[in-house]
């Protein structure tokens, strides 16, 4: 079946002249040439996906090189594993593989690959429904390639594994698996979630590292409906990975819906200071566990700094800047002081949890988060005050003025500090 006119349709014009530029290197290094996997995917059920992988039946880095020269790219090779990354002038990066096939030497293990045809590279893939390709040759553009039935699963919403040992080779597309389903509103095939029940039962997820682990968690918590594949790991009893004590509860599933509200929130409000969906999606996930606890499963998932200080923050510092904000009327500096420095997905997520408190970071972010003091260290040395221990003093104290509305520009600034401190210009 020819997608020619569909893709033609569908895709932006940038993308589409993209792909017979691709397709014309393959002719010209003699070298059949494929879009893959998720794009291919997203193309027939009408989901916008522009991750533009290609495979190659030939050499992949030599083809990436010529393509590169001809529309000015940056190739980054890897040639391990004969991919390359090639990134074009405006910064739209096109991934090239070389046909291969993979060897698992056990549960868990990265593969081994040797190049091959593009039917044994899409016999490799997860599922079905990611194991299509589209030919890019001039001959034949638009064909696709589907060995394994993957339209037709389309179709019929079924997620299905490609063979019995799937899961075994690769113990991470448990997480692929029911990430797809939910995604879609699709349903895992009856062998293959047989399958993965028994993938589960054999513990087949204690082989993988904790950064693939991390991997995949993190790629749930990012989309834009995590609840459903929550609820779906609870049921597969696959939580535990993340940590055993947490539970997949009615509490959790509704704290879900309020950070995810309050994201939204976020993200109409500021432009330009966006936050991270999973950080925020994990927090909350890991609510429920004490800091020690928590701790224990960001060694699982080896976190990187970001998220560690994150978590760690939502559970050292947050619940005693909650309980004091709820008990006093703070002014506009004393709410700055106390939220000043805690990350941005940590005072969302305290938003979405505590109603009571909610105003008040709001003010925080949108009122006086990013308003620049009215004087600084230069001003000061300029007013004659030596350098020193005093400096921080005068600076938080005028600044606290400034944020409560005791002083509206910086001349009114310099002489709050002169009758304060007593320098006589």
């Amino acid at each position: 079946m020819n997608y020619r006119s569909l893709m033609c349709e569908q895709l932006p014009g940038y993308i589409y002249q993209l792909l017979r530029h691709i397709g014309e290197t393959g002719d010209r290094t003699g070298c059949p040439v494929f879009v893959v996997g998720g794009f291919v995917r997203d193309l027939l059920i009408g989901r916008s996906n522009l991750d533009v992988d290609v495979v190659v039946e030939g050499d992949g880095i030599v083809f990436a090189h010529a393509f590169a020269e001809v529309g000015d790219g940056k190739v980054k090779q890897h040639k391990r594993f004969g991919t390359a990354i090639v990134t074009l002038p405006d910064g739209f990066k096109v991934d090239v593989a070389t046909a291969r096939m993979e060897v698992y030497d056990h549960p868990g293990a990265l593969p081994s690959v040797k190049p091959s045809s593009i039917r044994d590279d899409l016999r490799r893939r997860d599922f079905t429904i990611n194991s299509m390709a589209i030919e890019l040759n001039e001959g034949q553009f638009g064909e696709l390639v589907d060995f394994f039935g993957g339209r037709s699963d389309l179709e019929n919403g079924w997620v299905r594994i490609l063979h019995d040992l799937s899961f075994a080779d690769d113990p991470t597309r448990i997480f692929r698996a029911i990430r797809f389903e939910q995604r879609h509103g699709f349903s895992l095939e009856s062998r293959t979630q047989k399958l993965l029940e028994e993938a589960v039962a054999g513990d087949f997820l204690r082989t993988i590292t904790g950064q693939r682990l991390r991997n995949e968690i993190l790629l749930i918590l990012k989309e834009k409906e995590p609840v459903p594949t929550i609820r779906r790991m609870g049921r597969f009893d696959l939580i535990k990975y993340i940590h055993p004590k947490i539970r997949v509860s009615d509490d959790l599933v509704e704290l879900f819906h309020r950070t995810k509200d309050t994201l939204e929130w976020w993200n109409s409000t500021s432009a330009h200071n966006s936050a991270e969906p999973a950080l925020l999606n994990l927090i909350a996930l890991m609510d429920q566990l004490n800091a020690a606890e928590v701790e224990d499963a960001s060694k699982r998932l080896v976190l990187r700094k970001k998220y560690n200080e994150a978590l760690k923050a939502s559970k050292m510092l947050l619940p005693d800047i909650v309980r004091r904000m709820g008990e006093v009327k703070d002014t506009p500096s004393e709410i700055y002081k106390a939220l000043k420095g805690l990350p941005l997905e940590v005072l969302l997520f305290a938003m979405a949890k505590a109603y009571e408190i909610r105003d008040s970071i709001e003010y925080y972010l949108t009122e006086t988060r990013s308003i620049n003091p009215l004087v600084n260290g230069n001003d000061l040395r300029k007013l004659g005050y030596p350098e020193g221990p005093l400096y921080t003093q005068i600076l938080d104290s005028t600044f606290a003025a400034q944020l409560d509305g005791l002083i509206a520009d910086k001349d009114e600034a310099v002489e709050f500090v002169k009758s304060r401190w007593g320098v006589d210009l």
